[in-house]
């Protein structure tokens, strides 16, 4: 990797190498596995704190997916790095060790602590890159048998269209090389989002909608305001976040 970066190994200790291993075996691939396509997601944000919403995108994600045939083997959580500069921003070295925590009860969810560790602001699409190379790099899978996917919420999706806040050529190879999985949330029109925006409307076919079934409206910022006013924030995340939020003193105040 290259010396200006920060070096922290990928996570693969949920990775689900039974189903990889039978796909790339040499001798007696089972005809099941030929030309499948396998999916690891990336969920990247601030997970300030993470909620019982981030993981349940993964799932919504997954299943979704695989109705339509890929296999999901893992997915990633990345927290943004503390030059993000997000208003009320805990340090990364909190908020990587509250994602550690929640995910700790998911068969397939890990955290990838690269982004966070860097000197520098990372973009989206140099963590989606890295993922895939370490992955294929390990000798796990082939590329070409191998789709990293961007998990994100409708409001990231519409945020592609905002002047200033993504690199066009980077949405562009992020929508056409990797893919975006968007839950539909608060109502949001995401095919009309798709419509409106040239870069999203040529590579449609690779940005799959997902509906939630049971709608959720847990947020980072609404836990925040809970735990700043002292109210319960019990079954908003897991017990384990919540308990290291105390211990820590975290959120307390705007400082």
């Amino acid at each position: 990797m290259d010396s200006g970066f920060v070096d922290a190994p990928l996570p693969m200790d949920k990775i689900s190498l039974s189903s990889v291993q039978e796909s790339t075996g040499r001798i007696g691939i089972p005809e099941r596995f030929l030309n499948q396509m396998f999916v690891v997601l990336l969920s990247a944000g601030s997970f300030n704190p993470p909620t019982y919403m981030h993981l349940r995108l993964f799932e919504l994600a997954k299943d979704a997916l695989e109705a339509q045939g890929y296999i999901v083997i893992g997915g990633y959580m990345s927290p943004a790095n503390d030059a993000f500069r997000k208003k009320d921003l805990l340090p990364s070295i909190h908020r990587v060790h509250l994602c550690e925590l929640a995910c700790r009860t998911s068969s397939f969810v890990m955290v990838d602590t690269w982004e966070a560790k860097q000197n520098s602001y990372q973009r989206t699409l140099t963590v989606l890159s890295r993922i895939q190379s370490s992955l294929c790099h390990s000798g796990l899978i082939r590329k070409e048998s191998l789709k990293v996917m961007l998990l994100c919420g409708s409001d990231l999706l519409e945020s592609f269209a905002t002047p200033g806040v993504w690199m066009l050529d980077q949405v562009r190879t992020i929508c056409r090389d990797f893919g975006i999985v968007c839950i539909r949330r608060e109502g949001k029109d995401i095919e009309k989002i798709i419509s409106s925006n040239e870069t999203l409307q040529e590579n449609k076919n690779n940005i799959f909608s997902v509906d939630e079934i049971v709608p959720n409206q847990i947020s980072s910022t609404r836990v925040r305001d809970c735990i700043r006013r002292g109210l319960s924030v019990k079954y908003l995340t897991p017990d384990e976040v919540i308990d290291y939020i105390k211990d820590q003193k975290l959120y307390v105040s705007d400082s």
